[in-house]
């Protein structure tokens, strides 16, 4: 049996080009002109963002900026800067919050909202969303343009959004469904890459419509169950809620950094990992986290092996292992101590081009406390003594970071790592990101 045709309201605000937006609405002379925002400024650096105007002008996220300049010979170039993008974000996105109780910080600069119950139809909604982008536009920055969607689902409310950009605001309902999707190419919606794309050109599938036109029976055939689900969501049948921070947390928290040689000449090799653990705790603790395991994948130049232990799948270039704690932590004693246990093992003096810790099994803290024989009472008691007191320091640390910056205070095992691993921002990442009181 089919599941109903869904009549709820649901929004998805994009805000445009949005890395670059931030750095034109920060710095004026860049307004109007051609600008990449690259995580490193290197001809070999990766453009991350680029403005309206150099999208105009052929430049594309994921050149280099050596491939950019080809086309955009009067671009210009900045680095990224997380903390001023996380800063924005958090205003935008409290404007968001006061339209519904149901939002989805879905990205860095995507949110979608379930509008249902707050505003009687589409019109009254769109009233409200025009009136939040004019808000951002006036109390954040007047250069920060966004898409907004509004549809029955999330499928095809991010679908209206990406419909007509930059700044453009598209309503999606049974009446106008098949209208959108005439004018939309396979691969304008999410879910449909270059692959499905050829299987579903074989067999006459050419448009969205033709695709929403054919047999459910037959596209199952073809891709199972995902078949189904995708007929399913261009009817305009809900498959996908809403989902707030608290009904969504994440399976994993980690942080990698792609390895300049210098670090490895240097000996700066486990005091770069120490960093980046160091920085996956602490958004572990901001979260009210607890790791149940750890894990960190190595990865050397010009050397092809594995030492993975637990599991056979091979990774290219490098080692990986892992190791479950007795007990779930978040204290950085802890966590530093499992990762760099497990770097000793892998490593053994090679240059290393990439580094990579993940926590993952991650659980909040329990309430329970195991109670010890008595025989190992005194033993016991001192255990749980240092666990707490490796708590408190970690959440002291914290609390000096927050107030005076990541350099305050560190780790005696990361000395000689200041300058790498900077702070990097990925446009899935949302962490670090709050929701700012409008008392």
């Amino acid at each position: 049996m089919l599941p109903p045709v869904s009549n709820k309201l649901i929004a998805h605000v994009d805000m445009n080009s949005y890395f670059a937006s931030v750095e034109q609405q920060a710095n004026p002379t860049l307004r109007g002109k051609p600008l990449g925002v690259c995580a490193y400024l290197h001809k070999h650096g990766c453009v991350i963002a680029a403005s309206i105007e150099a999208k105009k002008l052929g430049m594309k996220v994921g050149m280099t900026m050596a491939e950019s300049r080809k086309i955009c010979p009067s671009a210009v170039f900045v680095q990224n800067d997380p903390p001023k993008y996380r800063a924005v974000t958090s205003r935008v996105f409290s404007i968001l919050h006061e339209l519904t109780d149901r939002v989805e910080h879905y990205s860095i600069d995507e949110a979608f909202l379930d509008l249902t119950g707050w505003y009687r139809d589409p019109a009254e909604a769109a009233w409200a969303l025009m009136r939040a982008r004019w808000r951002i536009a006036n109390e954040v920055g007047e250069w920060l343009r966004c898409s907004i969607g509004i549809a029955p689902t999330r499928f095809l409310a991010k679908t209206a959004s990406d419909f007509e950009k930059p700044n453009g605001f598209t309503v999606i309902d049974q009446d106008n469904l098949d209208e959108i999707l005439s004018q939309l190419d396979l691969e304008d919606v999410c879910g449909i890459g270059p692959r499905i794309r050829r299987r579903l050109e074989r067999t006459g599938i050419r448009t969205l419509l033709e695709l929403k036109r054919y047999p459910v029976a037959n596209l199952m055939r073809l891709f199972g169950k995902y078949g189904f689900f995708l007929w399913c969501k261009l009817h305009g049948m809900e498959f996908e809620k809403v989902q707030t921070a608290e009904e969504l947390p994440p399976k994993s928290i980690g942080h990698s950094y792609c390895v300049p040689d210098r670090v490895t000449r240097e000996g700066k090799v486990m005091a770069v990992l120490t960093r980046l653990t160091e920085r996956a705790g602490r958004r572990m603790r901001q979260q009210g986290l607890l790791a149940g395991t750890v894990s960190v994948v190595v990865g050397f130049r010009g050397m092809f092996q594995n030492k993975t232990i637990g599991f056979s799948t091979p990774i290219s270039d490098g080692v990986s292992d892992f190791l479950h704690l007795s007990e779930p932590a978040q204290d950085s004693f802890t966590l530093v101590g499992a990762a760099c246990d497990l770097l000793r093992e892998m490593w053994q003096g090679e240059r290393v081009n990439f580094l990579a810790v993940t926590f993952s099994n991650l659980t909040p803290p329990s309430q329970q406390h195991r109670l010890p024989l008595s025989h190992s009472l005194i033993r016991a008691n001192e255990r749980i003594s240092k666990t707490e007191r490796q708590k408190s320091i970690s959440n002291a640390v914290d609390l000096v970071r927050d107030r005076y910056g990541d350099e305050a205070i560190m780790l005696g095992a990361m000395f000689g790592s200041e300058g790498e691993a900077p702070d990097r921002i990925g446009f899935r990442k949302t962490e670090g990101v709050e929701i700012l009181s409008q008392n």
